[in-house]
């Protein structure tokens, strides 16, 4: 069984070292290891997966440069926080997701404008959170990198199963002391799925009591399970997007769902989670589900 641990990749940017940051402040709150991986793009495109560099006997001067100071960021103010350091070779996206596994936190920095391998929110980032086993935070360099207690959002699905999102959002909030605002939007035309929507603004009003009344009932047993998380309930008939930014103007995090079975793209993010990563002002945390 793997060691539970927060993993981050670096590249040099200072967007990654951000995320470094964050991570080193995420670990030390969950009291598990702070993995930095940096990964140095493989000469072969037929390498699959990395090859650690000190097997290759490669040298790398950059990418240890970049792995040393984002230690050096990640053990300020820590002095009982336990690093490690993999430098390794081969596809970056591959890479990640093998150093990632099923430890518990993959953390990036949502651009990647380094020497070495880059994780731009786009490409590289949206691929990684997109293929994902394990919950991956977009960090930006804006971001702050202490755990505060600054409120936590998360986004609920009620047509799809999202215990993994909630439970991570709900634990997250108990770890930190902090407000958990369970946001939900639906639009008119999917209410049509309710029994009592009709065609005229007496079903739809009913319809929306019926969304009200499952929002509830889904966040019943996570509300008994964590009773001591303080919980704003934000149900609202709105464009999914805009409800969640407007909420997350001035939390600590974003919690979002990514659905890994019964999608016809499993392996993609949808237009919701895709918004939120390009415009909202705090870190992403974006939860595979089925």
């Amino acid at each position: 069984m793997e060691e539970r641990s927060v993993v981050v990749g670096v590249d040099g940017s200072l967007e990654s070292l951000t995320a470094a940051e964050w991570g080193a402040a995420e670990a030390a709150s969950r009291r598990v290891t702070l993995r930095l991986v940096c990964v140095s793009q493989a000469q072969s495109v037929r390498e699959e997966w990395p090859v650690r560099l000190e097997e290759d006997g490669g040298s790398h001067p950059q990418a240890r440069q970049v792995l040393a100071e984002a230690r050096r960021r990640a053990v300020s103010g820590r002095p009982g926080i336990r690093v490690t350091e993999d430098l390794v070779a081969g596809s970056a996206v591959r890479s990640l997701l093998k150093a990632a596994g099923d430890t518990g936190l993959l953390v990036l920095g949502s651009r990647g404008l380094g020497p070495v391998a880059g994780f731009v929110v786009g490409s590289v980032g949206i691929s990684v959170i997109a293929h994902a086993r394990t919950p991956v935070v977009s960090v930006r360099r804006q971001d702050r990198t202490a755990i505060d207690d600054a409120p936590v959002v998360v986004g609920l699905d009620l047509e799809h199963g999202c215990a993994p999102v909630l439970d991570f959002a709900f634990e997250t909030a108990a770890r930190r002391g902090a407000v958990l605002r369970v946001a939900h939007a639906w639009s008119q035309r999917s209410l049509y799925g309710y029994p009592s929507a009709l065609p005229d603004s007496s079903g739809v009003d009913a319809a929306d009591g019926e969304v009200h009344s499952h929002y509830r009932r889904v966040l019943h047993p996570w509300r008994r399970r964590y009773s001591a998380v303080a919980v704003e309930e934000h149900p609202a008939r709105a464009d999914a997007a805009p409800h969640l930014l407007r909420l997350a103007a001035d939390a600590s995090l974003l919690v979002v769902g990514r659905r890994t079975r019964g999608h016809p793209f499993p392996t993609r993010i949808g237009p919701v989670t895709h918004a939120v990563l390009h415009h909202v002002a705090c870190p992403v945390a974006v939860v595979p589900h089925e």
